[in-house]
């Protein structure tokens, strides 16, 4: 537990992270099949929260022992999980990899917990505009696209560039992180030009190794109607 130094003192001279550890150590003393963190980092620093992440996963892997996590914060899931189940009411609503349900969230539950680390809202310039299914004057197609694994450091946009010279991409939004260990990378992107062009450019992103969500058309804000 890296508490050596501290086996004289009292649990008062202990900071906040040393009397968690000192918890984590009672549980290992009876050689548990399974160990229990109950909000685990609940009211810890954000240094102090890391170590004591580090430490669980570290007991998983040196012991190999399974490590169940209860906790409301996100980034402790994305950081050191490789499983999630989403309770709702006491009830399992959804479950999988950590990589699989954060990127690919099918209840509106799961869809709000992850919207922490993972914001679905659209720009800034085109926030609480109509979205449509339909292309109106001015207005642009809007994508989400997922990188996943190596697909992330893929140049899959510049492809389609140079494939389909007469659509323009604007980069919107752009996110690089790491979930389970798995680069993951995720963008908006907004594309205008001929229809029968952007048909074929979603055509060339839908045979690639990623996963690619059409948003709708969306003008930015002060932009006129055709």
């Amino acid at each position: 537990m890296g508490l050596e130094a501290k086996a004289e003192q009292y649990p008062s001279q202990l900071s906040g992270g040393q009397k968690q550890r000192v918890g984590i150590a009672r549980a290992l003393a009876s050689e548990p099949k399974v160990l229990l963190c109950d909000e685990a980092t609940s009211a810890l620093d954000p240094q102090t929260t890391r170590s004591i992440l580090d430490l669980i996963k570290s007991i998983n892997e040196r012991l190999h022992l399974t490590v169940v996590v209860i906790t409301h914060e996100m980034q402790v899931i994305k950081d050191i999980c490789d499983k999630v189940a989403v309770l709702d009411g006491g009830v399992i609503t959804e479950q999988g990899t950590v990589l699989d349900v954060f990127t690919n969230p099918q209840k509106d539950i799961t869809k709000e917990f992850i919207s922490v680390l993972l914001s679905n809202e659209l720009p800034v310039a085109f926030r609480g505009g109509l979205v449509e299914k339909e292309y109106s004057e001015g207005a642009y197609l809007l994508l989400r696209l997922t990188f996943i694994g190596e697909s992330a450091d893929e140049p899959v946009l510049a492809g389609m560039i140079r494939k389909f010279p007469e659509v323009e991409c604007t980069m919107l939004f752009g996110q690089l992180d790491q979930i389970s260990g798995q680069p993951f990378g995720r963008m908006i992107v907004g594309l205008t030009g001929p229809q029968q062009q952007i048909d074929m450019a979603l055509g060339y992103l839908a045979a690639q190794e990623l996963r690619e969500e059409v948003i709708g058309y969306v003008r930015r804000h002060g932009a006129a109607a055709g």
